[in-house]
């Protein structure tokens, strides 16, 4: 695995292909989720960290549609 951090075209090029894979899977990406990949691929944010903030981000859609 090539531990050297992607180029901006690539990070681009990578954006690009998350997008386009989430919306032939008639997914929808929010731009939290875009900017998360993109911190993820530009080395800003761990996948720990990332695995951390979608847990908080699911725990709080539960809480809202309970009603919390």
């Amino acid at each position: 695995m090539n531990n050297e951090p992607l180029t901006s075209p690539e990070i681009r090029m990578a954006l690009a292909a998350i997008r386009k894979g989430h919306e032939l899977g008639a997914h929808e990406l929010t731009e939290e989720d875009i900017d998360r990949a993109r911190r993820i691929l530009t080395g800003e944010l761990s996948t720990e960290a990332a695995r951390i903030e979608l847990r908080a981000a699911l725990q709080a859609l539960v809480d809202r549609e309970r009603g919390h």
